[in-house]
């Protein structure tokens, strides 16, 4: 596998990850973060995260896609098999239902302008909304990230066994984190490789650089039970600021990492459900205790080493 992976790689900037195998689905009873509250107020210093299965009923497959711009429509029907395009409808389906609570808009009305590298932002009427947004998907489960003013990225892998991970981890990381992946007892590795791919990925995202020329340029604490911190980033990026890195687990199974360029943030995860589904489980899951790029730590940090949610 590392040699289709690795020639791809070195033609366009995609994700070595995007030539494994699906596996396991995910159950909604698994995502154990509360569902939300009526008020959908986003403060300042605050991240809201959203998880979400893309498995749906029809009834919520028809309305999503009623809800998408006809440039998303085409190209969800230039996806070959079913599966595919309609985990694509309920992900952009998602991102504008949940946009649409914030702006208390219809979701059909949001417009989205993409970056050279693909990141979408809000547009047209919403353009000045100060929201700002990630998305990511992992098989049949998707995470959101939303806040004001800050560059916010977030990823999640369904943690699975990857054939080649030594092979991908020395071509692609630095040396320095190939050195301390290869030292670890393999039982530990399936846990690593994803701690290690999701957090940089989220950081990448964050600040919209594409991801292949920066794989290795970019260090990040991996460790099985290791705080997400970042070790190292490329010095001629002119980023400034502190930038903080977060542990994420929607449901088990799976690794997430939650990037923004802030320290000052408090986090709240949430579970979304669309009407016609059948999940009724109410649960919480913290994050898990996350590090800055800065030697201090603030009050308002410690604050958010838990999701600060509250079941209903």
């Amino acid at each position: 596998m590392v040699n289709t992976s690795t020639q791809v790689l070195q033609s366009a900037a995609v994700s070595p990850l995007s030539f494994l195998p699906e596996c396991d689905l995910v159950d909604p009873r698994q995502i154990l973060w509360p569902l939300p509250p009526a008020d959908f107020t986003l403060l300042n210093h605050q991240i809201h995260v959203w998880a979400a299965r893309l498995d749906l009923l029809p009834v919520d497959l028809d309305e999503l896609n009623s809800s998408l711009a006809p440039s998303e429509r085409e190209r969800a029907v230039r996806f070959r098999f079913d599966l595919h395009r309609n985990r694509f409808i309920a992900g952009r389906g998602l991102l504008r239902a949940v946009l649409g609570r914030y702006l208390k808009t219809n979701p059909a009305r949001l417009e989205f302008d993409y970056s050279a590298t693909g990141k979408p932002a809000l547009s047209g009427a919403a353009a000045g909304t100060r929201i700002g947004f990630n998305l990511a998907h992992s098989e049949n489960l998707a995470v959101l990230a939303v806040m004001l003013d800050q560059d916010v990225g977030i990823d999640v892998e369904r943690v699975r066994p990857i054939p080649d991970a030594e092979q991908l981890v020395a071509r692609f990381f630095s040396s320095r984190e190939n050195a301390a992946f290869q030292a670890l007892p393999e039982e530990q590795r399936e846990a690593a490789f994803f701690n290690l791919w999701t957090r940089k990925e989220a950081w990448l995202k964050a600040t919209g650089d594409g991801i292949a020329h920066y794989l290795n340029r970019v260090e990040v604490s991996f460790l099985p039970g290791e705080p997400a911190r970042l070790l190292s980033l490329p010095s001629e990026l002119p980023l400034g600021g502190e930038w903080s890195l977060y542990d994420l687990t929607p449901p088990p199974g799976f690794a997430a990492a939650l990037a923004v360029g802030w320290d000052e943030a408090i986090v709240s995860c949430r579970r979304w459900r669309f009407p016609g589904s059948a999940d009724n489980s109410v649960g919480t899951f913290p994050v898990s205790p996350q590090n800055h790029f800065s030697a201090d730590e603030s009050p308002r940090k410690r604050e958010s080493r838990l999701c600060q949610t509250q079941t209903r």
